[in-house]
């Protein structure tokens, strides 16, 4: 069995602050490269990131640039490409994702001077238009989901593989869906071999290779140091699933496809995982053992390829592919993505200005267009409207990412010469306490608790918390007939809550 690993780089992450890029280029990106040169000189790996990244790479640790040139020049590196500001494509026109693509490559030309071959789509969203996308852009090479994959439909509306979809398909949008009931037999080809067989794509113009939250998921936890997610468990893991019949052909099996931000700090994993909202993208100073002790052992086991030689050299299956529509990774739904507050006060100014921009007879000249283009698609950012707010998980928007969406999307309206806010549909104060109230009620009702209850200390910081509450609870300063609502509203109120609960010393979030 040969293996890939693929790292994920993506500065358009939720609650990452532009005063924490450096730190998470150094300790994790160029920790990724400089081990792998030092440690592994002629092991080839996989290096993904946005254009977005790319350029705030080029800007903020240009050195860094250069050792991620140096690895994709020496050929050790494949780098990997995706959509310039990390947009979920499925939930946007398909003229606006090309576009989207289209500025990453240029980004990737200007600071690299590469052009990918390979895809890397975000959350591996699905619509039936993605593989024209990434066809038009240039790509001839795919990543895919094998989850979404085995829990959709083919083209005759049946299931393509019933065993798999009978145990773990659901129509639920949830956040995740990490419910693996189905016992994956070790020698599954579909995540040892590439498809060519795309639905409605000529054969052998595009071919798609599956990763496994199976195994990618737990790689993540096994960076994070989570409990009953060893080395020696990890190594069996990919043990499974290294198997093969008789008589097969060499396959391939991708062992990490993720946030390359889980390999040198936190990430978002003390949130996601241990109700730790303000303990994120963290240092992790045993990420570099982990990730040396991990290749070293896969290495025992077989030969380090890149994507595109997992899917132009190796056998493609004779299975025809394609994902349910609304698909993504992790069991959830494109359309979660969609459908979050933020998202929603977003789409209708969204829509005004393509509307504007697609109207031949707006004057615009083609620059100012393009611009107005790259603007627009920027504020497609996914992580600029997420987490989605949930009874069950009532996360909040973090301000800087929405921030980004905002000034982005208000750059596209000025260079189109405006649009008529009084035609959008939008209502900026239920949004607001769309994300904010359920928070708010459990800092309220803990603060209560400990003012009863609590020592003097506690009295005095959940008192102090009430007041932070109640104050961001004030929209006063928000008019009823706003149609946006500006990053400075929310920012104060998003900040009393957060200075709020952590007087309270937290809240429980959410359930894992």
């Amino acid at each position: 069995m040969r293996y890939v690993v693929i790292f994920h780089a993506n500065l358009n992450y939720a609650y990452l602050t532009e005063n924490r890029y450096e730190f998470v280029i150094r300790r994790a990106y160029e920790m990724v490269l400089d081990t792998m040169r030092a440690c592994f000189p002629d092991m080839k790996f996989v290096f993904e990131a946005s254009g977005y990244t790319v350029e705030q790479i080029a800007l903020k640790t240009p050195d860094v640039l250069k050792k991620l040139k140096g690895a994709i020049d020496r050929g050790q590196c494949e780098f990997m490409g995706s959509p310039y500001a990390h947009p979920m494509l499925p939930n946007f026109p398909e003229e606006d994702g090309i576009w989207s693509i289209r500025f990453a490559n240029e980004a990737y030309q200007t600071y690299l001077g590469v052009r990918p071959k390979s895809f890397w789509n975000p959350e591996c969203g699905w619509r039936d238009y993605l593989p024209r996308q990434v066809l038009e852009s240039g790509y001839i090479n795919l990543i895919g989901d094998f989850e979404a994959y085995s829990r959709s439909c083919g083209s005759n509306g049946k299931p393509l593989r019933p065993e798999i979809y009978a145990e773990e398909h659901s129509e639920a949008a949830a956040f995740y869906n990490f419910g693996f009931r189905y016992d994956l037999p070790g020698t599954e080809k579909t995540i040892h071999f590439p498809f060519s067989r795309i639905y409605g794509i000529e054969q052998e113009k595009l071919r798609i290779f599956l990763r496994s939250d199976r195994i990618a998921q737990f790689g993540v936890r096994y960076f994070m140091g989570m409990e009953g997610y060893s080395l020696d468990q990890y190594l069996a893991l990919i043990k499974k699933y290294s198997a093969q019949p008789e008589g097969e052909p060499e396959g391939a099996l991708i062992i990490f496809a993720d946030d390359a931000e889980y390999i040198g700090t936190n990430g978002w994993f003390r949130l996601k995982y241990q109700n730790k909202p303000d303990d994120v993208f963290e240092a992790t100073p045993e990420s570099r053992q982990n990730l040396i002790d991990l290749i070293a052992a896969v290495r025992q086991m077989g030969e380090f390829i890149t994507f595109d030689q997992a899917c132009t050299t190796l056998p493609a299956l004779s299975d025809e592919l394609t994902f349910d529509n609304d698909s993504a990774w992790h069991g959830a739904k494109a359309s979660t993505w969609a459908d979050t507050p933020m998202a929603r006060l977003l789409r209708p100014w969204q829509d005004l200005i393509r509307t504007r921009l697609n109207d031949p007879h707006s004057g615009l000249d083609e620059s100012i267009r393009t611009l107005a283009r790259f603007h627009l698609t920027n504020s497609y950012n996914s992580d600029g409207q997420w987490p989605p707010t949930l009874p069950e998980a009532p996360h909040i928007v973090h301000p800087f990412n929405y921030e980004y969406c905002f000034d982005n999307l208000l750059k596209a309206e000025m260079l189109v010469g405006g649009i008529n806010r009084k035609d959008l549909q939008t209502q900026p104060l239920k949004a607001l306490e769309e994300i904010l109230t359920p928070q708010q009620s459990l800092i309220l009702e803990k603060a209560e608790t400990l003012i009863i209850s609590g020592s003097r200390a506690e009295k005095s910081k959940a008192t102090q918390a009430k007041a932070l509450i109640r104050k961001s609870q004030d929209f006063s300063s928000i008019h009823a007939g706003d149609k946006i609502l500006y990053p400075s509203e929310y920012r104060v109120r998003a900040e009393a809550l957060v200075e709020a609960r952590r007087l309270v010393n937290g809240v429980l979030i959410e359930k894992m």
